[in-house]
Parts: structure tokens; C-alpha cells; sequence
């Protein structure tokens, strides 16, 4: 097996110690260059796209919103990080000058805290959407979604400027190599800020989810079986009634596999990167062998990838972007119809969550129920 022709070690980012003292295989440098340039291709079509079909033919809702912020977001870190880090893998020593080594590295910081302040914002919203409909009208608004995306990018920039600041090319290793490298004051300020990170881009993001869909999870089906037994006691023989507890079965299935897919790809396409992190920063008799360095390759491109996925969990999944492109083209969501799986006729049934916020207090939940196209919000009263 052939090695790339340099004998300079390799740090990626979130990690910055190499784990491994000999150059990469040629073959693993091109896997991964094949891979990660597909990752750039398929997350800038589909982020792109996602921006460009929600701004010019979305609904205005809030989850619009969150959806388009959320876009944007994996958008620059597909762009300014991954490309970054593949003429890194390419070239391991670093040729793209300290204006680059800073802004790109402080980039991967700032896209990561984005993405996940954005993924928090959208739970909370959605909780309040599902399980205070009325209560939350005063507020949840498109309006305040903006302001609130708007903060996160404004905290996301401040909280990593520390990232700007200290990060420089510099020399390391035993044969002088040049890399781009976080210099920190200390080896505890480099500690506590790995755990900040770690803290702030996974453990209080993925405990805000859990919580907040939980709470999702258990009204919804607490709620429909309370319906389910007040429709069964009632002595009527309306069909519609029938379809409405279909629908409400279907729809608790869907938010139900909705919400897994959030949750397990959140958590298992970032977790090997913090879980890695955290034991480098602190067992110093963390073993650097070849197997944990190709580990470590391994988890960032998962992590990578998670910029991928988030359009076709969040946007192709959601009503109002299918709504968007059958507008635009109708011949693509045909195309695309294995998909955007819901049917054309369909597509008049009222959202899962904005729908409920819209009903207005003090309606007869019977006369709300009386046809089909309403029956879906139901469930939220």
C-alpha cells in the first residue's frame, strides 16, 4: 500500500492532535477525497436548493423559518469547512496562508454552534406549537422566528471569536511541519474550552430535543387516545369521525418516525467526534495509533454528512416545502414522489404544527372537525 509522499502529520478540525506519526495511505486519501467532495456536491444541491425553494415559493411560518436558518447554516459549514479540510487530507502540510487558517477554522466553530442553536430553537418551537397552541399566538410568530435566527448567528460569532484570535500557522511535531492550529494560552484553557464545545454543540442541544420531544411524544398520544375513547362513547355514525381517528393514528405515526430520525441522527452522526475529543483532551494515555487516527477520519466525515441529511429531514419531509415544489415543478415532485411520499390530494390537509397555532380560541372543536381537510388539527385542541 502506497503512501501520499509527505512527512507531515495530519489534525482535522475539532481535533487538533494527530494520531498518527507516518503519512496516509494514498488509498485512504482518496476514499476520502472521493467521499468528502460528494458530501460538498449533495449538501450544497440540497441545502441550496431548500434556501432557494422556501424563500422564493415557501409558506411564511415560523418552521419556514428555522428550515431556511437551519439551511443556511449547514450551507456555510459544507462550503467553508469540509473543502477546507479536504486539500488539507489532499495536502497535509498547510499552503493556504494565516488569513485562511484563521477565518476557516473560526468558521467550523460558528456554523456548528449555529446549527445546533437552530435545531434547539426549532424543538422549542415545535413544543410550544404542539402542546401550547393558544397560549404560545402571542408570540410564535415569523417575525419572532427571524429575530431569534438572527440571535443565534449573532451568538455563534461572538462565542467563537477566542477561535479567531488564537489560531495561526504555526510549526509542530518533531519535523517542524506547518499546520493551521489552535495556540492557546494553556494546556487547561485548551481543556475547558474543548468541554465548552462539547458542552455547548451536543450535550445541552441533544438534552433540549430529548426533552422537548418527549413532552411532544407523550401529549400527542395521551391526547389522542383521550379522543379516540370520547369518539367510541359517542353515539354517532358519521363517517368522518372514522377518518378523523384514521388520520390522528397516521399523523401520531409520522411525528413518531419524524422525531426518531431528528434524534438518532443528531446524536449518532456527532457523537464519535465529541466522545474522541474529550478522551484526546483529557487521558493523556489516550492510545495514537493508526486505528483510533482512521476513527477519527471516520467520525468527522460522519459529522460531515449530518449537513447532508438535515434537508431531507427537516425540509423534504415538512408539508409546506412539498407544497413549494409542486408549485415550482410538478414534474419533480413526481419524480421525487418515492420521496415526498404524501399524496397530491392531500396537500390540503392542514399543517402538523402552524395550523394549530393559527385556530383561534373559542372555536366548537366539533364544527373545526366537520371535514376532512381540518380534521388533522384536532389533535392539537
Amino acid at each position: 500500500m502506497t503512501t501520499v509522499s509527505t512527512n507531515v502529520t495530519l489534525t482535522t478540525p475539532l481535533i487538533n492532535e494527530t494520531l498518527r506519526e507516518q503519512p496516509l495511505p494514498t488509498e485512504v486519501v482518496v476514499l476520502l477525497s472521493f467521499i468528502w467532495s460528494l458530501i460538498i456536491v449533495i449538501g450544497a444541491i440540497g441545502n441550496g436548493l431548500v434556501i432557494y425553494i422556501m424563500l422564493r415559493y415557501g409558506e411564511r411560518s415560523v418552521t419556514n423559518v428555522y428550515i431556511v436558518n437551519l439551511a443556511f447554516a449547514d450551507l456555510m459549514f459544507i462550503l467553508f469547512v469540509v473543502p477546507v479540510t479536504l486539500i488539507h487530507i489532499v495536502i497535509p502540510t498547510w499552503i493556504l496562508g494565516n488569513i485562511i487558517c484563521k477565518f476557516s477554522n473560526y468558521m467550523i466553530y460558528v456554523t456548528l454552534h449555529a446549527t445546533c442553536l437552530t435545531l434547539s430553537a426549532m424543538t422549542v418551537d415545535r413544543y410550544h406549537a404542539i402542546v401550547n397552541p393558544i397560549d404560545s399566538m402571542n408570540w410564535r410568530s415569523t417575525k419572532t422566528a427571524s429575530a431569534i435566527s438572527l440571535a443565534v448567528w449573532a451568538v455563534s460569532l461572538s462565542i467563537c471569536c477566542p477561535y479567531l484570535i488564537y489560531t495561526k500557522v504555526t510549526e509542530v511535531g518533531k519535523f517542524d511541519e506547518i499546520d493551521c492550529i489552535p495556540q492557546w494560552p494553556s494546556t487547561e484553557f485548551d481543556k475547558a474550552v474543548t468541554l465548552v464545545v462539547v458542552m455547548t454543540t451536543f450535550v445541552l442541544p441533544l438534552t433540549a430535543i430529548i426533552i422537548c420531544y418527549a413532552c411532544i411524544l407523550f401529549h400527542l398520544w395521551s391526547g389522542a387516545n383521550r379522543k379516540n375513547n370520547r369518539l367510541e362513547r359517542e353515539n354517532s355514525a358519521l363517517s368522518v369521525k372514522n377518518d378523523k381517528a384514521e388520520r390522528q393514528v397516521r399523523r401520531k405515526r409520522r411525528v413518531t418516525r419524524m422525531v426518531a430520525i431528528v434524534v438518532f441522527l443528531f446524536a449518532i452522526c456527532w457523537l464519535p467526534i465529541h466522545i474522541l475529543a474529550i478522551c484526546i483532551k483529557f487521558d493523556p494515555k489516550f492510545p495514537k495509533t493508526d486505528s483510533m487516527h482512521y476513527f477519527k477520519l471516520f467520525a468527522h466525515t460522519l459529522s460531515y454528512a449530518n449537513s447532508c441529511v438535515n434537508p431531507f429531514v427537516y425540509a423534504f419531509i415538512n408539508e409546506g416545502f412539498r407544497k413549494a415544489i409542486i408549485r415550482r415543478s410538478p414534474k419533480l415532485y413526481q419524480l421525487c414522489s418515492c420521496i415526498l411520499r404524501s399524496p397530491i390530494a392531500q396537500e390540503t390537509d392542514t399543517s402538523m404544527v402552524d395550523k394549530a397555532v393559527e385556530a383561534k380560541p373559542g372555536m366548537d372543536v366539533h364544527s373545526e372537525c366537520s371535514t376532512a381537510t381540518q380534521t388533522t388539527a384536532c389533535i392539537f385542541h
